[in-house]
């Protein structure tokens, strides 16, 4: 006859710092996450940054992480100017990392090569959400500081008719007009493009 086999629990540092760890539900059945989770994710929803310690890293790792963090694409064309892909706004979740990894292998931002830059929109949407603009060098070399109507373009809305018989206009930074007919939509969202640039001339002023 054999002794009888004795298991015995054993629990390591780690799995005691894991045991104390609070989870919370979600909306997904069978998914719980950490209340860092939790505040992670309000703030991708919300559009804004976290607040966390950052160890110190140098200036040029920096400024490039802050670059790659979210990458606001413009539209894309090929040589013979047919378009390829619409705006697009990417968010890299390790810039950081990637940003110190590049500078490492020798990659440096020179200002003197730049052709494109890009501004947010002025009472837009939030960073993460928002396609802003892209402008180029003025005749005599330097940057122009863009007109806030070419943001809030009014051949940029857009029209539909919904399911139940009303119009929307929309425009793509974000801000929308329905109504009863189509007529009265696009009335509605000139005057809120108008207000907009209005508040965004104003705030300049300030």
């Amino acid at each position: 006859m054999t002794d009888p086999l004795i298991v015995e629990q054993v629990t390591t540092p780690t799995g005691r710092d894991q045991d104390q760890i609070e989870y919370f539900a979600t909306n997904k059945e069978g998914v719980q996450v950490t209340e860092k989770m939790r505040q992670f994710l309000g703030h991708v929803v919300n559009g804004t940054l976290p607040t966390m310690d950052v160890p110190e890293v140098a200036p040029e790792v920096r400024e490039l992480a802050e670059e790659l963090a979210v990458v606001h694409l413009p539209e894309w064309k090929n040589p013979a100017g047919r378009k390829l892909a619409e705006p697009a706004v990417i968010q890299v979740a390790q810039a950081p990392r990637i940003a110190d990894y590049l500078i490492q292998r020798g990659w440096r931002r020179d200002p003197a090569l730049e052709v494109v830059r890009w501004s947010s929109t002025p009472g837009g949407l939030p960073g993460p959400y928002d396609t802003g603009l892209h402008y180029g060098r003025g005749e005599d070399g330097e940057w122009p500081i863009p007109d806030i109507e070419a943001y809030w373009d009014v051949d940029d809305v857009k029209t539909e008719q919904l399911p139940d018989g009303t119009w929307k206009a929309e425009h793509p930074r974000g801000v929308a007009f329905q109504a009863a007919t189509k007529s009265e939509a696009l009335a509605g969202i000139v005057e809120t493009i108008r207000t907009k640039i209005e508040e965004a001339k104003d705030a300049l002023d300030r």
